[in-house]
């Protein structure tokens, strides 16, 4: 994958007291998935910042509206949400299984501060305790 680089502000030219001459180009750079990334993640429109979502952010978001579809009574079960969707049921249930996820973890996918987790990894069969949860993706320094 190619990383794509976006000037953040102005570029300016120093010339050192050796004559030597250094450019300065603002750029933003933040890791995302374990990956990093250069660009510019202010002034962004809904749509960029959507598609800058990782897959865990976009499968929890996913899972919330699954959750509150069947909440709600719009959907029946989660084979219907599948035929709606288009996809198989596991699926469907390992991605509502991430809004069971302790509060933490949920913060840390949100803020993108649990790196390198698969979503298989926390939808398949999450523990039930919370602190077996934390301790699964590496959060041991909570209670």
């Amino acid at each position: 994958m190619k990383a794509s680089v976006n000037v953040t502000g102005a570029a300016s030219i120093v010339q050192t007291s050796d004559g030597a001459l250094t450019v300065i180009v603002p750029l933003s750079i933040s890791r995302r998935a374990g990956r990093r990334r250069y660009g510019q993640a202010t002034n962004s429109d809904a749509a960029s910042s959507a598609l800058q979502l990782t897959s865990l952010q976009r499968a929890l978001a996913k899972g919330v509206r699954w959750r509150s579809m069947l909440e709600r009574g719009e959907m029946s079960s989660m084979k219907e949400i599948a035929e709606t969707e288009s996809t198989d049921n596991s699926y469907v249930g390992r991605i509502i299984n991430l809004t069971l996820l302790a509060p933490e973890i949920v913060a840390g996918i949100l803020d993108d501060t649990i790196p390198d987790v698969q979503i298989d990894r926390l939808g398949i069969s999450p523990p039930l305790l919370w602190s077996d949860q934390r301790r699964l993706v590496g959060l041991t320094n909570h209670p």
